[in-house]
């Protein structure tokens, strides 16, 4: 599970410890947002109504390198990953198209490994 914050370090400190001190925790680790990869994962619903918006919307879909993972006749579901503010801006753009559900699943995060020229000699 991946949890997300910003704060001072006296309260991020004092959450770190209080996540840790749960049973099942196996890591907890900070990272800062510009040595991490963030991504986060969303399924949007549409009901776009008229067929004439369908190409409009699969330019869209394209552009956000979106995934159709779920059609109906009066229904898609598109699979949009990235980082949240890419999300956010898919789901503002989804509303204009009949804009049904979404599902998202946070921000996930890994820490980025340095390449041998920012590693310290």
């Amino acid at each position: 599970m991946t949890f997300t914050m910003l704060s001072e370090y006296e309260r991020f400190d004092q959450v770190m410890k209080n996540i840790d001190s749960l049973i099942d925790v196996r890591k907890v680790e900070p990272l800062e947002m510009k040595n991490a990869a963030v991504r986060e994962l969303a399924l949007v619903k549409l009901a776009p109504g008229e067929p004439a918006t369908r190409p409009e919307i699969m330019h869209y879909i394209e552009t956000f390198r979106g995934n159709i993972v779920d059609i109906s006749p009066s229904t898609l579901t598109v699979e949009v990953s990235g980082d949240p503010e890419k999300i956010d801006a898919f789901v503002r753009l989804a509303r204009s198209f009949g804009l049904s559900e979404v599902a998202r699943t946070g921000a996930v995060a890994l820490s980025r490994e340095m390449s041998s020229s920012e590693a310290p000699h």
